[in-house]
């Protein structure tokens, strides 16, 4: 059971495409990374949570009701980017020590 828990979590090596990738991604910075995809999930679940509450509950469209979703969906954009550059790093490193 935990070697299937691992094995789904941690998945297969790195194909030499994937290591690729991840090395013209890498060469970016970690802060690319994560900006880029804060930027993009985090203003389209903004946009669509603000119009959603506006339309579907009433909320007027001010600040006091569109900056505590901000920084909700922005931090949750943000975080779990993170943890996947991690876990990139991992298997990339994990890749080239299997060659």
């Amino acid at each position: 059971m935990n070697n299937k828990l691992k094995q789904a979590f941690v998945g297969k090596p790195l194909t030499q495409k994937q290591i690729a990738k991840w090395e013209r991604t890498r060469s970016k910075g970690r802060p690319k990374f994560a900006a880029w995809f804060t930027l993009w999930f985090g203003a389209m679940a903004f946009v669509g949570n603000s119009l959603g509450l506006h339309y579907l509950n009433g909320y007027p469209l001010s600040a006091r009701y569109l900056l505590a979703p901000a920084l909700i969906w922005y931090t949750y954009a943000f975080l779990p980017r993170l943890l996947l550059w991690s876990v990139m790093e991992k298997k990339y490193r994990e890749s080239l020590n299997a060659k």
